[in-house]
């Protein structure tokens, strides 16, 4: 059994309206919820600087969720506010699978993400559940090979960077949401 996720990540650098923002994400996460395919959502800031320290994580039923008439009709890039849209920098979306995993970290925890950028960078640190891009034409944006997430409490498992990889820490910015 796999587990597919979608990951939105995006720089928003504009503190003034941050309150704005998250306010307009969370109705966003809403609405993606109400989707028949989207089981959980969980939304994310990085704790370093990062090129995107945004990401929300969307647990799907299956990769062709987003290709579905349902999804469609109501979603995509077209249903970000017009607002905060042109503001949304660095963004982008990908859609991966992997082992079964129940991604709900705590308000107190962390996730570390450890992103393959090319096919001969060095494979992911041990421990770190493996997620591939979903099939071509699924997987959006297809910013990386290979991406590897580990979550917990107490002190995050942070390897260091290598050549060929990118290396967050997120926090959680919200628990994580169920339809």
């Amino acid at each position: 059994m796999t587990t597919t996720f979608y990951m939105v990540e995006c720089a928003f650098p504009f503190p003034e309206e941050r309150a704005g923002f998250d306010e307009f994400y969370q109705k966003h996460i809403t609405m993606l919820l109400s989707i028949e395919g989207f089981r959980t959502a969980q939304r994310f800031e990085a704790t370093h600087e990062a090129r995107a320290p945004f990401m929300a994580i969307y647990e799907l039923e299956a990769p062709d969720v987003l290709q579905r008439p349902t999804y469609t009709a109501r979603a995509g890039p077209t249903s970000v506010s017009e607002t905060y849209r042109p503001k949304m920098l660095n963004w982008d979306r990908n859609v991966v699978t992997g082992p079964t995993l129940d991604l709900d970290v705590p308000e107190d925890g962390w996730l570390v993400m450890v992103d393959r950028k090319a096919h001969d960078a060095p494979p992911l640190p041990d421990g770190f559940a493996a997620f591939v891009p979903a099939a071509q034409g699924r997987a959006l944006d297809q910013t990386v090979v290979e991406r590897g997430v580990k979550f917990g409490t107490g002190t995050p498992i942070f390897p260091e960077e290598t050549v060929g990889w990118i290396v967050r820490s997120m926090r959680p910015l919200h628990p994580r949401r169920t339809p």
